[in-house]
């Protein structure tokens, strides 16, 4: 840890408050609130043929949008922190942040109009490939380092890919078709206060295309929840009895693979976790990215 990053690091540890765990929420519902980043909303000028009561004349109205340099960017603070999760451990007294850092696992942004960057890599490529009158693949990424392997973070990783791909940053999510998603790693991080030792990773899909409504006041924030979620074998922790905790946990594992296998995407960390699981085994203890 640099000592710069240490600094950093301290000054975070003295601004957290205690954990709060919110009534009602079992841990897995809490993960997946935690987790649901929220992005403020942008909007635009489109023109428009106006009413029959403005004799058909062109209007300029405004469109919300969110801009994809600008979610990468709400990641910042989680990238070099990690996002805390209020979890209850033990017992229903014991609670604690289990804090969790993300890094980019994969990405696929398809947009209604071709767009096309100059550059490739092996992993990432952005392309004028057509799926459809409005779906037009512009750009995906796949990572394929394990897991243990020390990923850059994905505010980092997206600061690199961008050099290349512009529309990383400068694409509007209006701009894209609906097929657009990205997945996140979540390694296991730091406990506070220290109960019990949590070793599983989890793998999260987010689409690019939130629904925002066409009237909303001015800064307002639309949150990306998960549509899908796989991870190792749970600890018990993780599913409350008497809750859906294990059924929402199952259609959420199918939800991404059906995603995956429409869109014939061969997901190497998908792979990955459904492997570890098959074995009944979790991972080895995280490695937490960044710079702290």
């Amino acid at each position: 840890m640099s000592e710069r990053g240490k600094s950093s690091f301290e000054s975070f540890l003295k601004s957290i408050s205690l954990p709060v765990r919110v009534k009602g929420r079992s841990n897995f519902e809490s993960f997946l609130k935690s987790i649901s980043l929220p992005v403020r909303v942008k909007f635009h000028t489109e023109k428009r043929v106006g009413s029959s009561s403005s004799r058909g004349k062109e209007e300029r109205v405004k469109k919300p949008h969110l801009r994809l340099g600008d979610i990468w960017s709400a990641y910042d603070e989680w990238s070099t922190n990690c996002v805390g999760v209020p979890l209850t451990l033990k017992d229903s007294w014991t609670i604690a942040n289990q804090y969790y850092a993300p890094t980019l696992s994969a990405i696929q942004i398809f947009t209604k109009k071709p767009f096309v960057d100059d550059g490739s890599s092996s992993s990432s490529s952005s392309s004028s490939r057509s799926f459809g009158e409005d779906c037009h693949l512009y750009f995906e990424y796949n990572e394929t380092m394990s897991l243990e392997a020390a990923r850059p973070t994905l505010t980092m990783m997206f600061e690199e890919l961008a050099k290349k791909h512009h529309g990383l940053n400068t694409l509007r999510t209006s701009d894209l078709s609906e097929n657009s998603w990205f997945s996140i790693t979540w390694s296991r991080g730091i406990q506070i206060p220290a109960v019990k030792t949590l070793n599983q990773y989890f793998l999260t899909y987010h689409s690019l295309t939130p629904v925002i409504p066409e009237t909303i006041p001015k800064k307002t924030k639309v949150e990306l929840p998960a549509f899908g979620v796989l991870t190792t074998k749970l600890d018990k922790v993780w599913i409350m009895p008497g809750t859906s905790d294990q059924e929402i946990i199952n259609r959420l594992e199918e939800s991404a693979a059906s995603w995956l296998g429409k869109r014939m995407f061969s997901h190497s960390d998908f792979d990955m976790f459904m492997a570890e699981k098959s074995k009944d085994l979790p991972f080895s203890s995280g490695v937490v990215t960044g710079e702290w």
